[in-house]
């Protein structure tokens, strides 16, 4: 974060990262049936829903995981420059796959497959405001000074914790529209 922002700003530029792609996840969505939902292109590929599925796991995880920083974090944990210049790609690439290498998913965030697509629209939905029920009630702390190790990614700020959110959904977006065959 630009330490000219006031923290309440960083806050809602992260939001509006992460918030701009769920909209664009539940419009697809909104055109998926059920059966298209639980087509895997391969077999040992995600299926639609699987993948929504997928980004409700992982937003629960990392907005657990951003709480359990506000509330035991030490603050300025890491070097902002060095990490930075540690980090294999920026984090914007998570969006990418041409970027940034695929991972596997942990046991955690693994989907179940056939569930109702629905059910999962309206858990993203709600989710969504879920999560910033409870991150709000921090806007006003610094966040850009409590940090999360990712296994893969390394130290990150609060913040970008937020926008990655936003970032592994729109790879995942990607992902969802390769599914749907061509109308």
């Amino acid at each position: 974060m630009d330490k000219t922002n006031k923290p309440e700003q960083a806050f809602d530029e992260a939001f509006q990262v992460c918030d701009e792609v769920r909209k664009r996840v539940l419009e697809f969505l909104d055109k998926v049936t059920q059966a298209d939902s639980e087509k895997r292109p391969q077999k040992q590929e995600w299926s639609i829903g699987e993948v929504a599925h997928h980004l409700i796991l992982v937003e629960n995880r990392y907005r657990d995981q951003m709480i359990k920083v506000i509330q035991t974090g030490r603050e300025g944990e890491f070097d902002r420059e060095t990490v930075q210049s540690e980090r294999p790609f920026p984090l914007e690439d998570v969006a990418d796959i041409t970027k940034a290498p695929k991972g596997k998913a942990s046991k955690p965030v693994e989907p179940s497959h056939c569930l109702p697509i629905d059910e999962l629209r309206e858990q993203l939905h709600q989710l969504r405001a879920e999560t910033k029920a409870q991150l709000i009630l921090h806007r006003s702390r610094e966040l850009g000074d409590l940090w999360h190790k990712h296994p893969r990614l390394g130290a990150m700020t609060l913040y970008e914790k937020i926008r990655l959110i936003g970032y592994h959904e729109l790879k995942h977006l990607a992902q969802m529209k390769r599914c749907l065959p061509e109308s």
